[in-house]
């Protein structure tokens, strides 16, 4: 059965859209296949991927009795498959809401392909009571990109508390993966402040940090991952010791 990996936080901006993309990439490298799920309304693994955004994951959850195979896309990478949203997904959330499905919904309704794929990696959208509190109950390990400053600290409390509640009330099995320090900056002090501070308030959950590169932003420009775009960076490298850590850990 297939290892699920959601990248969750309560903030935007924090590089979840990128470290999905890499980390799918990364695993499919290494000869794992790999479903990367866009559960974030603004449909970017898509656009990382030089392919359209299409409703895919809308199809998947609103039509949950039809064929999912139809809604998911050959990357043209070996071994990566995408099931790519767009902005209905903010609707299918609303009908999922409405419908009040119980929180294991989404892990039942992937449940089928954990034979087709070694990993299902969901990258979701900042916010609670909807798709992804389920996708992270549908996880067996959940990564949490965030950037080393104040205010994505602020926001990975709060995806802490969302992993606790879930433990709590549902008795979710998961765990937490990582955190990974993005956006790291060793010349400022506020970045070298907060990867203190994570490392004092989470030790070896913390993984090594991906530094901040101007190349990671070309990357989604180009539709190509960085281990395409620039293989021999230090992003790359950065990367494929996170796919190498994710690999060790399942």
């Amino acid at each position: 059965m297939s290892i699920n990996i959601v990248i969750a936080n309560q903030k935007g901006g924090v590089g979840k859209t990128t470290s999905a993309t890499s980390l799918a990439h990364g695993l499919a490298l290494r000869t794992r296949r790999v479903l990367l799920v866009d559960f974030d309304p603004q449909g970017q693994c898509a656009t990382a991927l030089g392919i359209n955004q299409e409703p895919g994951v809308f199809n998947a959850l609103v039509n949950t009795r039809s064929d999912m195979h139809q809604w998911i896309r050959d990357t043209g990478r070996s071994g990566l498959d995408l099931l790519p949203g767009d902005r209905s997904t903010a609707t299918a959330q609303i009908v999922i809401n409405a419908e009040n499905r119980p929180i294991d919904s989404i892990r039942l309704l992937f449940k089928p392909l954990g034979k087709e794929y070694d990993y299902i990696i969901f990258d979701t959208a900042p916010s609670v009571g909807g798709i992804q509190e389920r996708a992270i109950y549908a996880a067996d390990l959940v990564l949490s990109p965030t950037a080393t400053e104040f205010l994505s600290m602020n926001g990975l409390a709060q995806m802490i508390e969302v992993l606790n509640s879930l433990r709590d009330q549902h008795q979710w099995s998961g765990k937490l993966a990582g955190v990974l320090p993005t956006f790291y900056d060793e010349q400022t002090s506020e970045s070298n402040k907060s990867l203190t501070e994570l490392k004092d308030n989470f030790n070896e959950s913390v993984l090594e940090p991906i530094h901040r590169a101007t190349i990671l932003r070309e990357c989604a420009a180009e539709g190509k991952t960085i281990f395409e775009l620039d293989p021999a960076s230090r992003a790359s490298r950065e990367y494929e010791e996170l796919s190498r850590v994710v690999v060790k850990l399942s």
